[in-house]
């Protein structure tokens, strides 16, 4: 089987997820090409698999966004008329950063009906993405989980050896914030939240590349008054990626509108609890790897959730690993492959 994949391993540097599903895909025996538009206009693929479709609408000017959507359901449309169907996974809902409203409600009224499968990485988010799209209903679908990282990172270090490299005392709580930031992610928001805790000797390390200047300037603004936030805004090289976990003792993902969370897979892989927001798939996530790895809150994240959060992170018995044997490659891919036959067979 040929597969069309948007992206395959264009994105790796920024995220191994597509990476990672690529080459579980390729050990069993599915061919899987980067996408590129004239593949799209002349290639012969079984299949067009698309992550994050709605990016196109992610630039602030309303001509380029407009005229990207405009070509991407053209070139889907061409696509299946070709007879090459289209499977969608749904890691989110809407794009987090909404910029045009309209174009944003032609786009999917444009792009839902060329959807011939779809992948959720949760049940909560096939449920939801039925009831936003009805449509989606009479397609075939499949939940398949969001893969672990343990192997796309060098292996986690010992708490000591992170601690050492970042200048932090044995003894003292740390929280943690890493990855890409982003104005939905409320960083801002952790920032304050930690300056108004109780917990007087606790360190909260932010490490990630603001989205924008105006963004980097206010986390700045934010962090300047307290000595005990070490901010890292730049984007986090893979290899000190273990250095930062090791330290930690939580990380907190205070975000505002979830549904899942490749961050939140990414600590588990390390091996440190994680504090998510009870929203979306994150109660889902729970269920999987147990309530001594996943800690959720209701509502705005407040000092004394955060207070909870890192006595609970502290305080709590939790084996060395976390139970991510259903977040195995090996296993998504199966499911994944089982989706494109039900999508092909459907068409044939």
């Amino acid at each position: 089987m040929k597969v069309l994949a948007w992206p395959a391993y264009a994105n790796t540097t920024g995220n191994p997820y597509n990476r990672l599903l690529s080459e579980a895909l390729e050990e069993h025996g599915i061919e899987v090409h980067e996408f590129t538009p004239e593949r799209a206009l002349k290639g012969s693929y079984d299949l067009w698999h698309v992550h994050w479709p709605d990016d196109v609408l992610s630039y602030p000017s309303l001509a380029r966004a407009g005229g990207m959507m405009t070509a991407e359901l053209a070139l889907m449309a061409w696509a299946r008329a070709r007879g090459i169907p289209v499977v969608w996974t749904v890691h989110d809902l809407g794009p987090h950063d909404n910029y045009h409203p309209l174009l944003e409600r032609l786009f999917w009224k444009g792009f839902i009906p060329q959807v011939d499968g779809y992948i959720s990485l949760s049940a909560t988010g096939r449920e939801l993405a039925r009831t936003q799209h009805p449509r989606l209903e009479r397609v075939p679908s499949k939940v398949v989980p969001h893969g672990h990282y343990r192997t796309a990172y060098p292996d986690p270090m010992p708490r000591a050896e992170g601690r050492e490299a970042l200048g932090i005392d044995d003894d003292v709580p740390v929280i943690l914030y890493i990855g890409r930031i982003r104005p939905y992610k409320n960083v801002g928001r952790l920032i304050r939240a930690f300056t108004s805790m109780e917990h007087s000797r606790a360190r909260l390390l932010v490490a990630g590349n603001p989205a924008s200047s105006s963004l980097r300037e206010s986390l700045q603004y934010a962090a300047a008054s307290n000595p005990r936030v070490r901010l890292d805004l730049r984007f986090i090289p893979t290899d000190l990626v273990p250095t930062y976990m090791a330290a930690a003792d939580m990380v907190a993902l205070p975000y505002d509108n979830v549904l899942h969370s490749g961050a939140a897979l990414l600590a588990l892989s390390f091996n440190r609890p994680v504090m998510v927001p009870a929203r979306g798939a994150m109660r889902e996530l729970q269920e999987y790897v147990g309530s001594s790895w996943v800690h959720t809150f209701d509502g705005r994240l407040l000092a004394s959730k955060l207070d909870a959060g890192l006595q609970w992170a502290t305080e709590t018995q939790r084996p060395d690993e976390a139970p991510l044997d259903l977040f195995g490659w090996d296993v998504l891919a199966e499911r994944t492959i089982d989706l494109y036959q039900q999508v092909t067979g459907a068409r044939g």
